[in-house]
């Protein structure tokens, strides 16, 4: 799955103006979303370049927190590339990076780009001991004469904020069609295909598996009806996550039965978009009664 956007590390800047959303982004749920088209619709007035602020890696481990990415830089990068994003500017989340104040943060981001507006959520928080926050963000944009939005919170019930933290639980437990309710597009796992065990091949259900990042966090097992994104054409799949008890492997992937689709993908970049749960994952008495469930889940795929 070929997709083209431009990413740039905020040390080294660019000189295109930008309209910059500033955030972490981790799941681009929809109050990311809202951020990015308020950004594409000044950018568009501005003459300018939609780009959004996001980490290169994860920052968790350097914050104390455990918590592992809903969506990896590269699956980040392919969904804002998805939304209209123009620039990414990405940094590393290391120790200099979060040892800078508020101040120089600012100062090294409107220093090395050509920004025009800066857009924020109302929780946003910057620098060293998260210091600066929105009040902080408007009065030095207001110095530099640069516009800046605050974006307040999108709710997806009254009183209710979306969040990553809710986000987060949802996918541990695989309820998809409430995580995909919380996000603009379907939640996706995208990666390289790398060679499985084969016995999808011999049981006439050949299949592309995809090994999962340690940074990321795994959504529950389960088998799901799914789309899979290759070379821009999006086809019907069933997809197992997790073990494969049948064939007594307990190694979690992501393995993916494509429907109508016989090429050989190995080694490509392909993003698989999560729609619902069909069931549990179970261990069969043999390989024929495997084959026959995958038929059976694949009608279900097609049926919906």
């Amino acid at each position: 799955m070929e997709y083209d956007i431009r990413q740039t590390d905020y040390k080294i800047g660019c000189n295109d103006p930008i309209v910059l959303c500033l955030g972490f982004f981790d799941c681009v749920h929809r109050g990311h979303n809202s951020l990015i088209q308020r950004a594409k619709l000044f950018a568009k007035i501005d003459g300018a370049k939609c780009a959004v602020f996001t980490f290169c890696n994860t920052p968790f481990s350097f914050l104390g927190r455990k918590e592992k990415e809903i969506f990896t830089y590269e699956e980040r990068a392919f969904r804002l590339w998805q939304l209209g994003v123009d620039i990414i500017v990405n940094a590393e989340p290391d120790k200099e990076f979060f040892s800078t104040s508020a101040k120089d943060f600012l100062d090294g981001l409107f220093d090395k780009f050509n920004i025009q507006t800066i857009i924020a959520g109302s929780d946003f928080t910057y620098g060293a001991g998260a210091k600066g926050n929105a009040e902080t963000l408007k009065a030095y944009c207001q110095e530099r004469r640069v516009d800046c939005h605050i974006a307040h919170m999108v709710e997806y019930a009254e009183g209710k904020k979306i969040a990553s933290r809710e986000i987060r639980e949802l996918v541990k437990n695989g309820e998809i069609e409430k995580v995909n309710a919380l996000l603009p597009l379907p939640y996706i796992v995208a990666g390289k295909v790398v060679k499985g065990r084969h016995e999808g091949t011999e049981i006439g259900t050949p299949t592309a598996n995809i090994d999962i990042p340690e940074e990321k966090l795994q959504i529950a097992s389960g088998v799901y009806d799914t789309n899979v994104l290759i070379d821009g054409v999006r086809l019907r799949a069933v997809t197992n996550v997790g073990e494969h008890p049948t064939f007594g492997d307990t190694h979690y992937n992501v393995e993916s039965y494509i429907l109508h689709w016989n090429n050989n993908i190995y080694g490509k970049f392909i993003v698989v978009e999560f729609l619902k749960k069909l069931r549990d994952i179970k261990k069969f008495d043999s390989k024929e009664e495997l084959s026959a469930q995958i038929v059976k889940d694949a009608a279900q795929v097609l049926g919906r």
